[in-house]
């Protein structure tokens, strides 16, 4: 994803999160996906081990489910 170009050429862009996806019809998705919420509040170098605990979660609930 490539940002912005700045426009104060001393001044970084600060990327624009999207809004937040719509809820799903299973509360327990939407429980694990919520962890995407502190993202933007995060250092970049802790956003691989929230993107794989987000991705643990919702495969042990896939799993889960299948059974």
């Amino acid at each position: 994803m490539d940002l912005p170009e700045s426009r104060d050429s001393g001044s970084p862009t600060t990327p624009q999160w999207p809004a937040p996806a719509e809820p799903s019809a299973d509360e327990s998705v939407n429980s694990i996906v919520s962890e995407l919420l502190q993202i933007p509040d995060l250092p970049v170098s802790d956003h691989e081990r929230v993107y794989q605990r987000i991705h643990d979660g919702l495969l042990a609930d896939l799993e889960t489910e299948a059974d």
